[in-house]
């Protein structure tokens, strides 16, 4: 990789000295309140971001949507989760309604899910971790930011929906000290602190603390949510023109897998009525979720002359999970009379390690009237994931008036499962500014992925698979920002994803390629902090694997999925005020090609139409009182179960704060009406969160 690293340099050296009777252009500019693309945002508005270009750009000059959530926001709202972060945006839902966001990562995005290694980014490193040891600590990111559609021109293999940017606290250039206790419903109980500031006095070293510690309860009983978390960051400025932020981080968390509950009494009717939204399906003292997460890594980046950068962004992780837990049958068991359930236990020790790293050369010139933001990069990563597993046996349980204790039996043999995911990619990307308004974006990658398993089964059985594939994704956008803020733009993007298995003749599958066609406004006023984006897509994935109609048992590459939407997103934070985040979203996906039955179907989880809007107000006549309310509305969208949808559910959230001097009090409350609904049914159904609240204390010095 240090060859890799010289022959870069030595690239962008020569290129440099090309350059250098161009026109300088600054490398990073800034808003008037700080703001860069890896830094902190004022309200609700983040101005710039480099998830969508990998440099630091204004999200008005991004011919893609982008949504990116503060920080400001994730604390006016007290979202504890990434699918809370995200709960007032368009296009994006969790999957088992995130009732699993203890313990997991996983959405669907723009009618595709994006579960498990593809989505999640850390600082705009690969992050592969599985989704079931992906649950993300908000408290330790300035931001949240989700890249909507095709993405692999600049991260690789993906699934078409896109990918989540995590962005990490990092030092600051000046004293930030804070200490932070919750309480709350389902005897939450935390506390958090974040320190930073610079640790010489010429500024050139700064650091970064920021840890948590919770005991609490979930919805369903015997479900913890305990989480402790310590991240650190150093910021050393090695020379004028180098600068090296150290990252690492620390998780441990104890939960429990919630498997849901079966459709007969929650999607269904059952004549002994209505499951309880906290009835717990596993068995205490059996089930668990234990995980410890590591990571470590540094951003490099040095500038060779005020045209040409080169950087270097490594992470390293290593991630175990310890669960245990009950799987249910979907259909409660009709000879008690839809009473009980039957269960089945599963033992699962999970190992998930690798690393990524992405080296990159960004050079600034003109050509002419052009002016140009090239970025060439060559990135790798190398993942692993081991899996041992045991099952057996356990009585089943009455949902109704449960009975614990009856005793669980594994069986003494299980099965083991390793994998191995190697990524190779090589990209080259042109921000082109063409003159008065005009904003081109193109751009290529190569792409080759090597992905190797090995399983075998409990009874001694075998088996091993080997699949190499190689893509090519390009990346086409214009844009065109008129002076009074309008900036209507149009995008083309791909993506790829490998597919495993093989067909009849023994030939192992293509990758499935997703293709979309954006076409978008958005408006950014002068002089105002507001940015609202709409857009209208096309999202097509093909290669999708169907059934092989002449040879049964096998499958072939014909299927299609295709997905159509529009998306409106807007963030306002005015004068010093309101707070506003509205969000309005319409997806109709569909399965367009299929040997089987499920040809015109609407994928599950994905809801027709979403809605929703926060206004926080801070009170000219109450000085420092504010408050804040909230209205998620959420379609109907297809279950597992034929022909039936989960319906529709609107839910409201409320905070109030006050602050005084270096204190200041939240009270947050989501689903202030309480309503009971079904939030997802997929293999089971998934209550929502009753209503909960969460009061918050912060010190601030």
């Amino acid at each position: 990789m240090k060859s890799v690293f010289l022959l870069l340099a030595t690239t962008a050296a020569g290129a440099s000295a090309w350059a250098q009777t161009a026109a300088s252009l600054p490398e990073v500019k800034v808003t008037a309140d700080g703001e860069t693309a890896s830094g902190p945002a004022k309200g609700f508005v983040a101005r710039r971001s480099a998830t969508g270009t990998k440099t630091d750009t204004a999200l008005v000059e991004t011919p893609q949507s982008i949504t990116a959530v503060t920080r400001d926001q994730i604390e006016a709202q007290a979202a504890d989760s990434l699918d809370q972060a995200f709960g007032y945006s368009a296009g994006i839902t969790p999957l088992s309604g995130g009732s699993q966001r203890r313990i997991s990562t996983s959405f669907t995005v723009r009618g595709f899910n994006v579960t498990g290694q593809a989505p999640l980014y850390l600082n705009g490193s690969k992050f592969p971790i599985n989704s079931l040891s992906g649950a993300m600590e908000l408290y330790a990111f300035e931001r949240v930011e989700l890249l909507k559609g095709p993405a692999s021109i600049l991260y690789g293999q993906a699934a078409p929906g896109g990918i989540i940017n995590l962005v990490s606290k990092r030092p600051t250039a000046t004293p930030l000290r804070e200490v932070e206790l919750q309480a709350g419903s389902w005897n939450r109980r935390q506390a958090a602190v974040d320190l930073a500031g610079p640790l010489t006095e010429d500024g050139r070293v700064g650091y970064r603390i920021t840890a948590l510690a919770r005991n609490a309860d979930a919805m369903v009983s015997q479900i913890a949510d305990d989480r402790r978390m310590l991240n650190a960051a150093l910021a050393w400025k090695l020379t004028p023109d180098t600068d090296l932020t150290l990252l690492a981080g620390y998780n441990q968390g104890k939960s429990h897998y919630d498997y849901g509950k079966p459709y007969d009494g929650t999607l269904l009717p059952n004549p002994n009525g209505r499951i309880a939204r906290e009835r717990f399906v596993g068995e205490p003292g059996f089930d668990k979720f234990d995980t410890e997460g590591r990571t470590a890594g540094w951003l490099l980046e040095h500038r060779l002359n005020p045209h040409w950068t080169l950087k270097q962004n490594l992470l390293v992780f290593d991630h175990t999970s310890d669960n245990a837990y009950a799987s249910i049958v979907s259909r409660a068991d009709a000879a008690s009379g839809l009473r009980t359930v039957n269960r089945q236990p599963f033992a699962r020790d999970d190992t998930d390690d690798g690393w990524s790293v992405d080296n990159q050369v960004q050079g600034r010139f003109t050509t002419g009237a052009y002016e140009h933001l090239l970025l060439a990069g060559l990135d790798w990563s190398d993942r692993h994931f081991t899996r041992a597993q045991r099952t057996g046996a356990m009585a089943a349980l009455d949902l109704y008036d449960p009975v614990y204790g009856s005793g669980v039996n594994l069986a003494a043999a299980g099965s083991r499962s390793s994998t191995a995911a190697r990524q190779l990619g090589l990209y080259l990307q042109d921000q082109i500014k063409l003159g008065a308004g005009w904003v081109a974006l193109l751009g290529a990658r190569y792409d080759k992925a090597h992905n190797e398993g090995s399983s075998v089964l409990a009874n001694g059985t075998a088996s091993a698979t080997d699949e190499q594939s190689h893509a090519f994704t390009p990346r086409a956008g214009v844009l065109y920002r008129f002076d009074n803020g309008l900036a209507p733009y149009y995008s083309y993007t791909r993506s790829f994803q490998p597919a495993s298995g093989v067909d009849y003749f023994g030939r192992a599958f293509k990758p499935t390629e997703g293709t979309q066609h954006e076409l978008g406004l958005k408006y950014e006023p002068p002089g105002t902090n507001l940015l609202v984006t709409a857009a209208v897509y096309e999202l097509t994935q093909t290669n999708v694997s169907t059934s092989d109609p002449e040879h049964p048992g096998f499958s072939v590459q014909t299927g299609e999925v295709r997905s159509r939407g529009f998306e409106l997103e807007a963030r306002a934070s005015l004068n010093r005020r309101w707070d506003v985040a509205a969000a309005l979203g319409a997806i109709d996906a569909r399965v367009t090609k299929s040997n089987t039955a499920n040809l015109g179907t609407r994928p599950i989880s994905v809801p027709r139409n979403t809605a929703s809007v926060w206004v926080d107000h801070r009170f000219a006549a109450l000085p420092g009182v504010s408050a804040g309310v909230g209205v998620r509305r959420v379609g109907a969208q297809a279950s597992s179960v034929a022909g039936l949808n989960v319906p529709a559910f609107t839910l409201v959230d409320a905070a109030l704060r006050y602050e005084t001097g270096p204190w200041r009090f939240a009270l947050n409350v989501k689903n202030l009406a309480d309503k009971n609904h079904l939030a997802d049914c997929t293999y089971a159904c998934f209550y929502g969160d009753e209503r909960n609240a969460t009061l918050t204390a912060r010190y601030s010095w």
